[in-house]
């Protein structure tokens, strides 16, 4: 396999779906981002990933690709990850419940590619990414572990995220710190912002940098499940 490619698909790289990104590029053998009109973000990306204006639904035209779909009815194995040459993730800040944008957006626009599926969970762009890194690395899709539902806490701030997260190797919450650190102190004020203005912050608008504090917070959430055993209910 040669690349894990995310295909942005927000109107802007907002500072949260940039934290998602620079998450998923440290697991990634190979990251490129792609859709990014903006030259500004693209430079942000190159930090840590190749960027590319161009779609990938034009890039990789004819290339061997595995598209990870939500709606696919068939779940993604080692085999597919081994025998393309890429996995592409949809760039999407998620809608909770999904509105099957992945299938609109990239899959019936990738005639060539085949869909997969990650299970019947709702995955965040970084960990759609560390899951299929996994299944990459020789681990079964069905043994992953995850837990459905985080909430973030601080003295100050509560925010529950309702995605699923897998949990790594060493049984941790796979979830940007830095992105927890952006939530508990800058994500009101750009949001009151994008209120006001009527459009999303850009990473670019800062220079790429956010200069985020060190933040003390808790993670609380439900027992985690194997995705396997996920499946089996929504089966029945």
């Amino acid at each position: 396999m040669k690349a894990f490619v995310i295909e942005h698909l927000e109107p802007v790289l907002s500072p949260w779906a940039y934290l998602e990104y620079e998450h998923a590029a440290r697991f990634a053998p190979y990251l490129l981002v792609t859709n990014v009109r903006d030259e500004g973000e693209r430079r942000c990306i190159e930090r840590f990933a190749e960027a590319l204006c161009e779609s990938a639904t034009e890039v990789l035209e004819g290339c061997s690709t595995v598209v990870l779909d939500p709606q696919a009815p068939q779940l993604l194995s080692q085999r597919d990850v081994e025998e393309c040459d890429y996995v592409v993730v949809g760039g999407i800040m998620g809608d909770f419940p999904p509105r099957g944008r992945t299938s609109i957006l990239l899959t019936n626009r990738m005639e060539w590619a085949i869909a997969r599926s990650l299970g019947p969970c709702q995955f965040s762009v970084d960990g759609a990414v560390y899951v299929a890194s996994r299944v990459l690395w020789g681990g079964g899709l069905e043994d992953v572990r995850v837990v459905q539902g985080v909430t973030v806490r601080s003295d100050e701030v509560e925010i529950h995220l309702p995605f699923c997260y897998p949990l790594d190797e060493e049984g941790r919450v796979f979830i940007s710190e830095k992105l927890v650190a952006y939530m508990m102190t800058l994500l009101e004020e750009h949001e009151m912002h994008a209120a006001i203005s009527g459009r999303p912050c850009s990473i670019a608008e800062y220079d790429c940098e956010l200069n985020l504090p060190e933040v003390e917070y808790s993670l609380s959430y439900g027992e985690p499940v194997r995705l396997g055993d996920l499946l089996e209910l929504y089966q029945r």
